[in-house]
């Protein structure tokens, strides 16, 4: 009886420990697919970090960092041939939040055989110095509007990033363990620009879903079919082989949005070949979601918020349209039962604002159409904003503003 009660408690002990490793499983898969699903929050734009050279002084190491930030916030690689560029470096100084000297390790190209044997010799490893500067993003931001040019936004799209190299004759598809150097370099490169890359697991179900072909022959559909596991708002096909004379060439293909486009860069150094096809990544996505800003260019739309149930969704929305780099100011116009009704006064065009607000999934679009069908007691009716302040009937039936835009709240 003893040797069975021990059996059946040693049974409850290890399903217990199965059921809570399933658990933990289940809840980081779901953690993995809302963080992709909401964009990603780049929280170093407003920082970098430079070389420091003997013959350049503090100030000029200052502009340099100056002028990486503002590539990253702006979205822009050209920005230095604007007009207002060289009055933007004179102004850095300003904007100067923090700043202190590193001491990194110096970058060497060696095998992981090299590396051990200088470890276990204990060879001495060269130091270089660098500088580190932190800039007030709020200087940074006003720098650039009152340059007329674009500021963009902390909440950027994730790009999934599929990878396929020549290798003598043959094409295989490669992820970070196959090609780490690569893989380094575009990650080095979206990061000084601001991106997030996101790169497939390359197991089983990837190898399944996607093939070299489709990379290669850019089959769209079925790159998109494999892409959705990942929940990135952007998907990128990368191409890489060297020809004969040296010469390597990188070819690139974007799709965002429903849309599609292509590049190819070609260089005889595999590093300024890969970094130049994700700054161009860079500049797309950077256009694709920021438009000019002129002084006489803001705009305002309502815009109604549906399915608000308490104070703690209303200040998570607040704090989300606060953030948009397009909304310049935010105004509660109205709140009515689940409903709030916002004022944006908004920079560029409309179209930025809405594909800003895309990013992330808090928000679900609805037309006029689709809402009223799920009012089947037509309890609201279209009213006109000079009526809010007139008193109405307590008895008539609930009033409606008519917004220009109206989603719904999934937070």
């Amino acid at each position: 009886m003893k040797s069975y009660l021990r059996s059946n408690e040693y049974l409850k002990k290890r399903q217990f420990r199965n059921f809570f490793f399933k658990l933990i499983i289940i809840s980081l898969s779901c953690l993995f697919f809302i963080q992709s699903s909401l964009g990603a929050d780049i929280s170093q734009l407003y920082e970098a970090s430079v070389k420091v050279i003997a013959d350049k002084s503090e100030n000029e190491l200052i502009k340099s960092a100056f002028s990486r930030v503002l590539i990253k916030v702006s979205g822009r690689s050209d920005i230095s041939s604007s007009s207002a560029y060289a009055g933007l470096l004179k102004k850095a100084d300003s904007a100067i939040s923090q700043f202190r000297y590193d001491y990194i390790q110096k970058q060497q190209s060696k095998t992981p055989a090299e590396e051990q044997s200088a470890e276990e010799e204990n060879v001495t490893i060269d130091k270089e110095k660098w500088f580190w500067v932190r800039f007030n993003s709020g200087i940074v931001n006003s720098l650039l509007t009152d340059a007329a040019i674009p500021v963009w936004g902390k909440a950027r799209p994730e790009t999934l990033l599929w990878f396929s190299q020549e290798i003598k004759g043959k094409r295989i598809m490669q992820n970070q363990h196959d090609a780490v150097h690569i893989y380094n370099i575009l990650k080095n490169q979206a990061e000084s620009r601001g991106i997030a890359l996101l790169f497939p697991f390359m197991d089983l179900q990837d190898q399944s879903a996607v093939s070299t072909s489709d990379i290669w022959a850019n089959y769209n559909d079925s790159v998109l079919s494999a892409s959705r596991r990942y929940q990135a708002q952007s998907t990128l096909t990368t191409r890489l082989f060297q020809q004969s004379g040296g010469l390597w060439v990188s070819q690139w293909t974007l799709l965002i949005l429903g849309n599609s486009s292509s590049w190819e860069i070609k260089d005889n150094d595999l590093q300024r070949v890969l970094a130049s096809g994700i700054d161009e990544l860079a500049d797309k996505l950077a256009r694709q979601f920021t438009q000019s800003v002129q002084a006489n260019n803001q705009n305002s739309v309502l815009v109604q918020i549906n399915n608000i149930n308490n104070f703690k969704q209303y200040q998570q929305l607040d704090d989300y349209l606060a953030n948009l780099a397009t909304v310049k100011s935010l105004t509660l116009v109205h709140v009515q039962q689940d409903r709030i009704i916002y004022e944006i006064n908004y920079m560029g065009g409309q179209n930025a604002l809405l594909q800003e607000i895309h990013l992330s999934d808090l928000l679900k679009p609805l037309d006029n159409s689709g809402f009223n069908t799920r009012q089947t007691d037509n309890n609201y009716k279209p009213v006109i904003l000079d009526n809010m302040d007139k008193k109405t009937d307590i008895n008539a039936a609930p009033v409606r503003l008519q917004a220009d835009l109206e989603y719904w709240f999934s937070g």
